[in-house]
């Protein structure tokens, strides 16, 4: 019995030991050096047979642009529903590997008037505009429910929007004068 013990203790470290895992997972490979990522592969890089480093922070930054402005996120979620034939959002966190909640309330925003949308998207390069009407505030103007309701709390929320900027601009004013 202590032969044998010896024998593993010599060869058991020289044998690969294999793994099985019953979750879905992905490498990142940076350089020389493999990262596991527990969770479904990101869509957009379905087509890369291996995921660098570099794919990997491009993709990131493009969903941190997509999150700065929701509107666009949620029609990005809504191609990603549609192309994909799903039909519940719990499916649809589990592909964009985000939390089921934040991804229905992001898809909310879909239920916005179609004029509050065309607004926000011929400003959505104005950085105020884009930090202003995140996405509780977009929310805010969703839970008033008809069309009508949202356009009267949309009007009210774009003045005192104005109000900001224009009280941020006298501000500047005053320090520069000073």
């Amino acid at each position: 019995m202590l032969e044998y013990l010896r024998y593993i203790k010599k060869v058991a470290h020289l044998r690969p030991r294999t793994y099985w895992l019953e979750f879905p997972f992905y490498i990142i490979i940076n350089g020389a050096k493999q990262k596991f990522s527990f969770g479904y592969r990101p869509q957009d890089l379905a087509h890369l047979e291996t995921i660098e480093k570099k794919a990997l922070k491009k993709h990131q930054s493009y969903l941190n642009r997509l999150e700065r402005f929701p509107l666009d996120k949620a029609e990005y979620y809504l191609r990603i529903k549609e192309t994909n034939g799903i039909t519940s959002i719990r499916s649809l966190a589990k592909i964009t590997g985000e939390d089921w909640s934040y991804v229905a309330r992001i898809l909310k925003t879909l239920d916005l008037a179609d004029p509050i949308k065309d607004y926000l998207k011929e400003n959505k390069s104005d950085p105020k505009v884009v930090k202003f009407f995140h996405l509780r505030r977009l929310s805010d103007i969703v839970r008033q429910g008809k069309d009508r309701f949202q356009l009267l709390y949309f009007r009210r929320v774009v003045q005192e929007f104005e109000e900001e900027v224009d009280l941020r601009i006298s501000d500047r004013v005053r320090i520069e004068l000073n």
